[in-house]
């Protein structure tokens, strides 16, 4: 089938790159195999691929130079970081190159399929935007006869909450999610604060999900990957992991993220959702 999304996995041990092949493509999807990272990089300078799964740690080449050269190169596709124990230092440097999620390597093949279907259906949902703003444009300057850049309009300024924080309401059958002035549509995954929408990852909104749940509590690096990635892993590579997610989420939602009002550290063991 010409329309199957195209995934690249790139792995130096083939038993991974096996692995994977098999389960990729027994879901669908057109896989290509890479075993260094500038087999990869040579592959993208002739091929165009929707998802990259890539090591962290290869010989040569890392992972992370990978993933610099094809976003140097221009490539939009969606990229997923496989880490056999994680790395805080190249999970921060992935959000400069927006990096779709990190899986460890013992994840459960079902986590892994369902985080390549949400990076494909991100990936699929920029491109419609996309396609929309040009064809708004086109039409635009058909009429004026001149030249008009239609651009996404700008997310409105976080506005201070009105309201003390109220307890959790769920509303309608579990689907809405309040807490003061959030608000989680856990059917559509989309979320508000004070009225204005967050553009929030699958990943992100899982994490601000549990953390609301929550909310007022702390809760640990191990139970937020557990709740938002849906595996068990060691309070370190917990640590990593989450990490770099909540540093990317307190940029969309915090007023001033370098001074959190609302995702508040408790040093070295987690984080605790203070709304």
């Amino acid at each position: 089938m010409t329309n199957q999304p195209r995934v690249l996995v790139v792995d130096d041990e083939q038993n991974i790159r096996l692995t994977l092949n098999a389960l990729l493509s027994r879901a669908g999807y057109s896989v290509t195999t890479a075993a260094s990272g500038e087999e990869a990089v040579a592959l993208f300078e002739r091929e165009s691929f929707d998802l990259m799964l890539v090591d962290l740690q290869m010989p040569g080449m890392k992972g992370m130079e990978v993933v610099a050269k094809v976003r140097e190169a221009g490539h939009d596709a969606i990229i997923i970081v496989l880490t056999g124990h994680g790395s805080l230092d190249s999970a921060i440097e992935g959000i400069r190159f927006g990096i779709f999620d990190y899986l460890l390597k013992t994840s459960d093949p079902n986590q892994i399929l369902a985080r390549v279907a949400a990076g494909l259906e991100e990936r699929a949902a920029r491109r419609r935007q996309s396609d929309l703003l040009d064809t708004i444009g086109a039409a635009v300057q058909e009429l004026t006869g001149g030249k008009v850049a239609v651009t996404a309009p700008p997310a409105a300024p976080a506005q201070p909450a009105a309201t003390p924080p109220l307890p959790a309401q769920a509303e309608p059958a579990g689907r809405t999610l309040t807490i003061g002035p959030l608000t989680l549509d856990t059917w559509h995954q989309t979320a508000t604060l004070n009225g204005r929408s967050l553009n929030l990852t699958p990943t992100e909104f899982r994490l601000l999900l549990c953390l609301a749940e929550h909310a007022g509590q702390m809760l640990s690096y191990t139970q937020l990957v557990r709740c938002a990635q849906g595996y068990d892993t060691t309070d370190l590579e917990a640590g990593e992991l989450i990490k770099p997610h909540i540093h990317h989420l307190r940029q969309k939602i915090e007023p001033e993220p370098s001074a959190p009002r609302y995702l508040l550290n408790v040093r070295g063991k987690g984080y605790i959702l203070q709304i």
